[in-house]
């Protein structure tokens, strides 16, 4: 199929902008609506307080020690954020939102030559609005950059591949893309998309492109200025040891063992990429039979087919091997196939093929049960194991209500507004969760109510963090200053080595308060500043304040 012309015409360019707008504020919305989610993002900010607080933004630390989970661009780009809005919610989030629909943008503008303008503003709004979308770009971790940097450099390397006349512009942007990458979260951010592309090439019989036309003598050395800077820096400044333990525990070790309890069958990512999809992935079965009805087709003169295709399998595959498991590792997978679907939707539209009416039916239903099964499991089995929780019953309401309005539209043969539907019911989901559903899960999330019982407390004035058989990062966040560490405690009897002039906050399970002042020296107080129960560990948890006793004055 020949391609289109190469200059955008205003009206798509006009598409375009819009489509990065909407994708902007509908990631952005009420994005400070909840405090910080454990464990993942207080981690993040706690580090990046740390470094603020050193002046150094170079060697990454967490409660005074090294901490080699993840490279330094996520907390550039989290830090940029904060300077804009403060150290809070919205400051540390608002760039993965931005992230976000920099990269319904990229996809819109990228997809135009390879598929057409529909297509392109189709998989736009698709991503846009798919349930794990309103989740990973409104959070403070490094995975939104990655989406971003690894999904430009494969879909650039494509068009390099596919288009002579930009091919330079285009494969120097996949190697500096995949430098970034690699600056977010280290490897896999040039080993993965490296690895896709030597598959493709293979599959293609045409591995000589790899040393004939990827200007490989330009791209390693762009990589190289782009990566080497920030690890040879944290490397000198820390003897090494920072690069070591990224390295051995954090690439090595995740794939080898299970870290954190995140591990999982290997269906796991079939299960996750389906719910994390949604609405969407209801109508994958339909893609990929029409992909396999048309399949010489597609792998021997349709190269953009075979190169998704790649993508998908060999991401998901590699982390389906790796013994930790989290629905975040896979979402890089997601692209392509909001490509392939949006592709597939576009030919329903154009008549260019004729899904059979029973499956559109099959996969409404589908979606429907869904939306009961969130329903049911969010408004009755969660709050049967967690009754402090809010009720979360019309959480599937938007689901079902978007299956039956897109099953009318489509008796109707009204496709186009069938699919509106759903994405009307994926941004009513979107504004359920976000405004509704998710602020009350403040009350059973205690840190930050702690952290201002502290700071009301205690003014200016210095004070220390220990705890006793509960911590959560987020605790740290909202009750430390800067990079002020907590002792955690591991016997009762190593509480008298952490008191001193200043007042100590204790965060300990309710419990355990008889077992902390039997263990006090008879020279200090304690006293139970508020009793909250917590969502993570099921239980009360009781933040206490220990002073030395005033000694009496003469005469008194």
């Amino acid at each position: 199929m020949p391609f289109q012309s190469k200059g955008p015409r205003r009206s798509f360019g006009w598409k375009a902008s819009a489509m990065f707008l909407f994708a902007l504020l509908f990631f952005a919305w009420g994005i400070g609506n909840t405090s910080l989610w454990d464990i993942d993002e207080p981690i993040y900010a706690q580090s990046l307080k740390d470094q603020i607080a050193q002046h150094n933004l170079v060697v990454p630390t967490f409660n005074a020690r090294l901490m080699p989970d993840k490279p330094a661009l996520n907390y550039w780009l989290m830090w940029t954020g904060v300077k804009v809005l403060g150290m809070n919610s919205w400051g540390l989030r608002i760039g993965s939102a931005v992230v976000g629909a920099l990269l319904i943008l990229y996809l819109t503008m990228a997809l135009r030559r390879l598929y057409g303008e529909n297509t392109a503003l189709i998989c736009g709004l698709l991503t846009a609005t798919a349930l794990h979308s309103t989740v990973i770009f409104r959070g403070a971790t490094p995975d939104p950059l990655l989406i971003l940097t690894v999904t430009v450099a494969l879909l650039s390397y494509l068009r390099g591949y596919l288009l002579p006349e930009s091919r330079r512009r285009e494969l120097l942007i996949a190697y500096a893309a995949m430098a970034l990458a690699t600056l977010d979260k280290g490897p896999i951010g040039f080993l993965l998309p490296g690895l896709i592309i030597v598959l493709f090439l293979l599959l293609r019989r045409d591995l000589a492109f790899l040393w004939r036309e990827s200007r490989l003598t330009w791209g390693v050395p762009l990589f190289l200025i782009i990566t080497l800077p920030w690890y040879l820096a944290v490397g000198i400044e820390t003897h090494w040891a920072w690069d070591r333990a990224f390295l051995l525990q954090q690439n090595i070790g995740r794939f080898d063992d299970s870290m954190q309890g995140h591990r999982g069958p290997w269906v796991y990512y079939l299960a996750s990429t389906f719910l994390g999809m949604l609405p969407w992935s209801i109508f994958l079965p339909q893609v990929f039979r029409d992909l396999w009805l048309s399949r010489r087709d597609s792998l021997h003169n349709q190269p953009k087919t075979l190169f998704l295709l790649v993508w998908v399998t060999a991401w998901i595959g590699f982390f389906a091997l790796s013994a930790t498991k989290l629905p975040n590792y896979v979402w890089e997978a997601y692209p392509p196939l909001f490509i392939l679907l949006a592709a597939y939707f576009e030919k329903v539209r154009v008549n260019a093929t004729h899904p059979a009416r029973w499956g559109w039916t099959l996969s409404l239903g589908v979606l429907f049960l869904t939306g009961l099964a969130l329903s049911i499991f969010a408004g009755w089995v969660v709050l049967s194991r967690q009754p402090h929780l809010p009720d979360m019953v019309e959480v599937g309401a938007p689901y079902m209500l978007a299956a039956v309005a897109a099953f009318v539209l489509l008796r109707r043969r009204r496709e186009t507004e069938a699919w509106m539907a759903l994405c009307v019911g994926s941004v009513a989901l979107a504004a359920l969760l976000v405004f509704v559903i998710t602020p009350p899960l403040n009350a059973v999330k205690p840190s930050r109510d702690m952290g201002q019982h502290i700071a009301a407390l205690q003014g200016q004035q210095p004070y220390r963090l220990a705890s006793w058989r509960w911590f959560q990062p987020n605790f740290l966040f909202y009750a430390g200053r800067g990079n002020m560490p907590i002792r955690h405690l591991q016997a009762l009897t190593e509480l008298p080595a952490v008191l001193g002039p200043e007042p100590l906050y204790l965060v300990c399970p309710a419990r355990d308060i008889p077992a902390v002042r039997a263990a006090l020296p008879a020279a200090y107080q304690q006293q139970t500043v508020m009793v909250r129960y917590e969502i993570y560990n099921h239980e009360n948890i009781a933040l206490l304040r220990i002073t030395a006793r005033q000694k009496p004055t003469e005469g008194s």
